[in-house]
C-alpha cells in the first residue's frame, strides 16, 4: 500500500506551502494510551495553527526561517482505539517517508510518546543514538496490564539494543531505578545533572530526538498530559538541543510529543513546541 494513503491533508505549518528541502513535518493524533489527561491528539493542529503567530527567526542560530519552509504532509490516519494497528500504520509512513526524503530531516508532531516506539522501529537502520528529553523514563516493563504504552515504549526500544541518551528526569518508579543498573545501552541525565552542567555528547552519529512537552517546567508548559515539577527551562532546553544537533553527524529527525491542548494556558505549550520545530530545522542546517 502507498504510504501516502495514509495521511490527511491538515492545516499546514506556518501556515506555508513549501517544497524546500528545510524539513518534512507529519502529524500522529494518537493519545490511546494516555492515563492522566488525554488529549494529545490534537495537539498536532494545534502546534501548526501556533506556527502561524509567531517570528521565524532562530534564537540558537540567528538564522531567519521566513524564505524557508517545510513539507508538511498532514496527519497520520489511525483507526480509533486499536493501538497495535495504530502503531503498524505510523512504523509504515515513516519508513515511506524515510525512503522517499533521504537526508532530509523528519518531524513527527504527536500525539502521546508511544508514537516513538514505531518511528523508531521504521527509522532504525538510520538511526546510531536515540535521545529522548522527558521528566519519566517510560522504562516500566508493563503499565496497567499493557507492555505498548506511553510509560514503556523506551523499555520495547532499549530491548532491541537502541543506543539512548536521556535527559531531563525527574520522576522514577523503584522498577526503573532497579532495571536501569542492568543497562549498558542507556545513559540517564536527570534534571539535577543538567543544572551541573554534567551532559556530555560525544561520539553521538545519526541522531534521532525525541522530546516529550513536560521535560519542561509546567510554569512554562503547563499544557502536557502528566505535568512534572522542578523541569527544564525553555532556554536550558535549547542549550542542550544545540549541543546535542552540533555533536551528531546528522539529524535524522525528531518528534514533539505530549502536547495537551485541552489543559493549556493562552496556546503557549504549543506555541513553545512550534517555535521548537522551528530551533531543530535551524540546528540541522547549522549555524553558529
Amino acid at each position: 500500500m502507498n504510504w501516502r494513503l495514509l495521511l490527511q491533508e491538515s492545516v499546514k505549518f506556518a501556515c506555508m506551502e513549501s517544497s524546500s528541502n528545510i524539513g518534512v513535518l507529519i502529524g500522529v493524533p494518537m493519545d490511546y494510551t494516555s492515563t492522566y489527561k488525554p488529549g494529545s491528539r490534537f495537539a498536532p493542529d494545534y502546534i501548526r495553527n501556533a506556527s502561524c503567530n509567531i517570528e521565524f527567526y532562530s534564537l540558537s542560530t540567528g538564522k531567519i526561517m521566513e524564505s524557508e519552509g517545510f513539507i508538511d504532509l498532514g496527519n497520520i490516519i489511525l483507526p480509533p482505539g486499536d493501538v497495535e494497528k495504530s502503531l503498524s500504520i505510523i512504523q509504515s509512513v515513516a519508513e515511506g517517508a524515510r525512503r522517499e526524503y533521504q537526508g532530509i530531516p523528519l518531524g513527527f508532531l504527536g500525539g502521546e510518546h508511544l508514537i516513538t516506539y514505531p518511528i523508531v522501529n521504521g527509522l532504525m537502520d538510520s538511526i546510531d543514538t536515540l535521545v529522548v528529553f522527558d521528566a519519566h523514563l517510560d522504562l516500566r516493563d508493563e503499565y496497567l496490564g499493557s507492555r505498548l504504552n506511553h510509560a514503556s515504549f523506551l523499555r520495547r526500544l532499549v530491548e532491541k539494543g537502541v543506543r539512548v541518551i536521556h535527559i531531563g528526569s525527574r520522576a522514577y518508579s523503584g522498577e526503573e531505578l532497579e532495571y536501569l543498573k542492568t543497562l549498558k545501552n542507556i545513559k540517564v541525565y536527570s534534571v539535577l545533572d543538567v543544572l551541573e552542567k554534567t551532559v556530555e555528547a560525544v561520539e553521538l552519529g545519526r541522531v534521532y530526538i525525541s522530546i516529550d512537552m513536560d521535560v519542561i517546567d509546567p510554569s512554562y508548559a503547563p499544557g502536557v498530559g502528566n505535568p512534572e515539577p522542578f523541569g527544564l527551562t525553555p532556554l536550558q532546553l535549547l542549550g542542550l538541543l544545540k549541543k546535542i544537533v552540533g555533536s551528531s553527524s546528522r539529524l535524522v529527525g525528531f518528534d514533539i510529543v505530549e502536547v495537551n491542548p485541552l489543559v493549556d494556558v493562552n496556546d503557549v505549550t504549543s506555541i513553545l513546541a512550534g517555535k521548537l520545530v522551528f530551533e531543530l530545522a535551524a540546528l540541522a542546517r547549522g549555524g553558529r
